[in-house]
């Protein structure tokens, strides 16, 4: 075997790891894959540790109520360890909103999942929350105004630059079944440049 090829067989298997440590099936759009979660809330990130961070609840729009409701208005929402399911926890920065659909630990945490000699690094403590990325289970928030992978997007994608920003009000109005997935497609269309100039003429305004 090559010299250089041997040197660089044990990181090409380390990322080959990495790349397989996570199987699942695509639970798609956020309009589909939220129906899933045991807590839809928005806030924003005020605080991030090792795999974790924590989130300030300003509002909650969905609570299936597992264990109890929760109560707190600030929550530890896990992400990836390197062998989870589920985001970089760096693609949430503190200062940033966001609506999240999360997951609640429960007592099916695996064993050594949680080590109290590193617990920055872990599956995650009972009864917090994790954000699992076999679906788009988080949008970007700001100034009330959502963007994301809302609906009907690509498979494996987060984002999608040409959405038009949704109001965070219709996101809660579809969460609670008041308004239907069309409403939602509809909103999200690519602004026309007569749209882009209106928003972008009110956004100045507000600002004086």
């Amino acid at each position: 075997m090559p010299y250089l090829l041997k040197l660089c067989l044990p990181g090409i298997l380390l990322l080959s790891q990495q790349a397989f440590s996570c199987e699942c099936l695509w639970q798609g759009s956020f309009s589909k894959a939220y129906k899933k979660a045991d807590l839809i809330v928005s806030g924003s990130v005020t605080a991030g540790k090792g795999n974790s961070v924590d989130f300030s609840i300003d509002r909650t729009h969905y609570d299936r109520r597992v264990n109890f409701t929760e109560f707190n208005s600030t929550i530890r929402v896990w992400g990836d360890n390197g062998k989870l399911c589920r985001p970089r926890i760096e693609n949430f920065p503190v200062g940033t909103q966001w609506v999240m659909s999360l997951t609640k630990i429960t007592s099916d945490i695996p064993d050594n999942g949680f080590n109290p000699n590193t617990p920055n690094m872990s599956y995650g403590r009972l009864n917090d929350y994790y954000l699992s990325k076999c679906g788009a289970n988080w949008l970007r928030l700001e100034e009330g105004l959502v963007t994301g992978n809302l609906v009907k997007g690509h498979r494996w994608e987060w984002e999608n630059k040409n959405m038009n920003p949704v109001l965070l009000e219709l996101i809660d109005a579809y969460i609670k079944e008041i308004i239907p997935e069309q409403a939602l497609v509809e909103a999200a269309k690519p602004l026309t440049e007569t749209k882009k100039l209106m928003q972008e003429t009110k956004r100045f305004l507000r600002q004086q």
